[in-house]
């Protein structure tokens, strides 16, 4: 009997250092994914930040040579400087909040991606967009922010705020560089934001 206690002692014990073990497992894990989601999330506008970007473009990079297409939105608010001397860096703070929910929002599938690139300027990755698909994604985004109506009596280009807009789409293969993709997308939102803003231009290959 005293040998049969001792035994269920011993379960009791290691059934409680299990129990223990698989806590302290759990608590690690929710940890890693609260560090993870902490060092992937921009503070502000609580949608991915550029690290986040860089690792998803590659990665979708790497998953598009399967003769796949891939496209970039890099966009850009109107005057936001303007926006921002105005009406206050926390209407500013406000704004960008609201622009980051609407992007992330409209990145209903799965692999879509809206991050914020840096300042006013935030990037979405489109996996299996063509181009004619994504200037209607584009479209879109720019309905969308819209009828946001966030006023801006400083803008030169509307009443409210607004977006210019630039997009690359391509065939990656096993030569293609994030940096190109990258480049590509922000040379189309450059000439958005030359000629009038609050125009979506897209970057076509050289021949």
């Amino acid at each position: 009997n005293k040998i049969s206690g001792r035994n269920n002692c011993q379960r009791i014990k290691n059934i409680d250092y299990k129990k223990k073990l698989q806590l302290a497992q759990q608590q690690l894990i929710t940890a890693n994914q609260k560090l993870s989601l902490l060092v992937n999330t921009d503070g502000l506008t609580n949608i991915a930040n550029r690290r986040c970007f860089d690792e998803t473009l590659k990665s979708e990079i790497r998953c598009a040579r399967n003769k796949q297409s891939l496209s970039l939105i890099i966009c850009d608010i109107d005057f936001f400087k303007r926006y921002n001397d105005n009406y206050g860096h926390q209407k500013g703070d406000d704004a960008l909040k609201l622009v980051a929910k609407t992007l992330n929002q409209l990145c209903r599938r799965e692999g879509d991606l809206a991050a914020r690139y840096g300042g006013e300027e935030f990037a979405i990755i489109l996996p299996l967009l063509k181009s004619a698909e994504c200037h209607r994604f584009a479209l879109l985004l720019q309905q969308k922010i819209a009828q946001l109506n966030i006023v801006h009596s400083d803008s030169s280009v509307a009443k409210t705020i607004t977006l210019s807009v630039g997009f690359y789409s391509a065939y990656p293969t096993k030569n293609t560089r994030p940096e190109t993709i990258i480049n590509n997308a922000d040379a189309a939102l450059y000439e958005a934001k030359e000629t009038d803003r609050n125009k979506i231009c897209q970057f076509f290959e050289s021949n």
